[in-house]
């Protein structure tokens, strides 16, 4: 029983997989090392025998130019025995590299038949040295006994090279036919490798093959299988298919998971059926408080023409009494009354009237603004012409409160596309806010400039300043704030309309305050800001 459970788990499976993968992967690396050891040592030998073919086939080649020239030194006249030195350093250099290759061989076999194989073998080297150096020393003789006057020099060495080559030749065939036998051996040996390892490596492909089928169909298919099965209802249930089971089969840790799978899909259905009936609540909430606010909205919109409405016929049922109560009093005035207290009720009058006249011709302004009644005239227009009608309009005022006002042109003269009346009424409006709030003695500037492509117009006063409390709501309609508990009579338009103004005329009106709580200098820089006008070349200029 344990054993069986044991079978079943998918951990034990892949154990014995990875394992039945390792065994196979070690017996191939060390068939393959074995391989290589052998294929290596026999072609160790295949390269020495021939190395040392190369070695003797060099060695006949420079005895027989050493023979050569030794020959052709004993029959010249200058009998030079250093004309030897060259071709027997080249031979000797030879059956050095041929001594090396022997050591080299002695070392890489190792075993006592291959020493003593090659040990044969550097005696017949020894005695082809020996040959040599005795041919040698018999040259050199035959040379020095010539320049002492004996004659028989050439055929002394003639006799010498006769009985070298008729022990030399011999011994060096020797030596190549026994490295030719060794190569020959060598290939044979390799030969014989590859035909005893042909059989195995097509047994172990066969063995490998039936194994890796064998794991194939009891491990690794069944669990591929398993793997693609849940990665298509996974993908299912990604595109909303929340109805789609897995068919569980077998009791290991995969099987397992297939069943968490299929509760968890049961689960996600039910719980989407669920989000549905919810989303059908919810749309029907959302469709019925759309309704109210529809509804809420009309009856705002109701609210707020009849507001225009109210605005509207306020304005100019006021607005007609108002105009005739000025007339009267600017009549009356004419009139130079005697009595002094009907001339300062008449004044009055006036005063008041004219207040109020302002008042209404705002909300008039207002109202039209509101419903787009208003028609703006865009001409070119000088801001300096502007700024400086405005100083004459307000001139009197400003000195009856001892107030200097100045116009300050920065750069040349700018151009807007402008409405002159409104932009006029606009500069009027912040020149009378500033005379309001400038005390005697104070100063009103209006500086005109040009940066940028944009023209501007400020306004600045050394008055109290805004409250910084205030600062951000100065453009809101009817906002009064400060200004209401220190007695002032404004409705909190004036600069609602500047800014309503500015902006139809596609630009910018900012204002920047200092009170006396921050420790500079207080007062007030109203700044606007236009497009400068670009005029238009005449048909046919150039």
């Amino acid at each position: 029983m344990i054993t069986r459970r044991l079978f079943r788990s998918l951990r034990l499976k892949l154990a014995i997989l990875v394992a039945t993968v390792v065994v196979a992967i070690a017996a191939a690396a060390a068939a393959a090392a074995w391989t290589f050891i052998v294929a290596d040592r026999h072609v160790g030998e295949l390269a020495s025998a021939q190395r040392r073919l190369e070695h003797l086939s060099t060695i006949s080649s420079r005895v027989g130019d050493y023979a050569l020239i030794a020959l052709q030194t004993t029959q010249s006249r200058e009998l030079q025995s250093d004309r030897l030195s060259l071709p027997r350093k080249r031979v000797q250099e030879v059956f050095a590299r041929l001594d090396e290759e022997l050591a080299r061989e002695v070392a890489r076999r190792g075993d006592e038949a291959g020493s003593t194989l090659i040990a044969a073998r550097s005696r017949v080297f020894a005695f082809m040295r020996a040959r040599f150096e005795f041919l040698d020393r018999q040259t050199l003789q035959a040379i020095r006994d010539a320049r002492a006057g004996e004659g028989d020099a050439p055929e002394r060495v003639k006799t010498a090279l006769d009985a070298f080559a008729s022990g030399f030749s011999p011994a060096l065939g020797q030596a190549i036919e026994e490295e030719r036998s060794d190569a020959r051996e060598a290939e044979q040996a390799m030969a014989e490798l590859g035909d005893r390892l042909t059989p195995y490596a097509i047994l172990s492909l066969l063995i490998a093959a039936l194994v890796a089928w064998g794991l194939y169909r009891t491990i690794a298919g069944p669990v591929l299988k398993h793997i693609s099965q849940v990665a298509i209802a996974a993908g299912d249930i990604a595109r909303g298919r929340t109805g789609v089971r897995l068919d569980v089969r077998g009791h290991d840790e995969l099987s397992l998971l297939m069943t968490r799978f299929n509760r968890m899909a049961q689960s996600l259905s039910r719980r989407e059926a669920q989000l549905l009936a919810a989303q059908l609540r919810l749309q029907e909430a959302v469709d019925t408080r759309t309704a109210e606010l529809r509804r809420a909205n009309e009856r705002l919109s109701d609210i707020d023409q009849a507001r225009r409405r109210f605005f509207t016929d306020v304005s100019h049922e006021l607005r007609t009494p108002l105009t005739v109560i000025l007339g009267e009093a600017d009549v009356t005035l004419r009139g130079r009354p005697d009595t002094a207290d009907l001339k300062s009720a008449l004044s009055t009058i006036r005063t008041r009237a004219r207040a109020l006249h302002r008042r209404v011709e705002d909300l008039l302004r207002v109202a039209r603004s509101e419903s787009g009644q208003l028609e703006l005239e865009f001409a070119p227009v000088s801001l300096v012409e502007i700024a400086e009608s405005v100083v004459e309009s307000v001139s009197g005022v400003a000195r009856s409160r001892g107030v200097s006002v100045a116009v300050d042109q920065a750069g040349p003269e700018p151009v807007v596309e402008a409405d002159a009346d409104w932009l006029r009424q606009v500069l009027e409006g912040l020149v009378a806010n500033a005379l309001r709030h400038t005390r005697e003695g104070g100063t009103i500037g209006l500086r005109i400039g040009g940066e940028g492509g944009r023209a501007f117009l400020s306004v600045a006063d050394d008055g109290e300043g805004i409250a910084e409390t205030d600062l951000p709501h100065v453009f809101e309609r009817f906002y009064r704030g400060k200004a209401a508990s220190d007695g002032d009579t404004g409705f909190g338009i004036g600069l609602a309309l500047a800014k309503w103004v500015v902006e139809r005329h596609g630009g910018a009106i900012g204002v920047e305050s200092r009170t006396a709580a921050t420790g500079e200098k207080p007062g007030t820089t109203v700044t606007i800001r236009l497009p400068a006008h670009a005029p238009r070349l005449a048909i046919g200029a150039q």
